[in-house]
């Protein structure tokens, strides 16, 4: 088991590559969920989007789940 871990002496390397390909692909996520909450909610002041349409959408999220 600790050999799998070590992976040849080159552990540093892989697991730190892991841990940054992990923290980007985090950071990734919760600014596209940011930019989409900001994106939404220019539209709605916009008048792009109306509550007939968030109504919607929510009734779709819920037949998917």
């Amino acid at each position: 088991m600790l050999d799998t871990l070590n992976m040849g002496g080159y552990a540093i390397f892989v697991w730190s590559a892991y841990a940054i390909a992990l923290g980007l692909a985090f950071f990734l996520y919760k600014r596209s969920v940011k930019q989409l909450k900001q994106a939404e909610k220019q539209a709605k002041d916009l008048g792009l989007i109306t509550e007939k349409v968030e109504a919607a959408e929510v009734s779709l999220e819920k037949q998917s789940a």
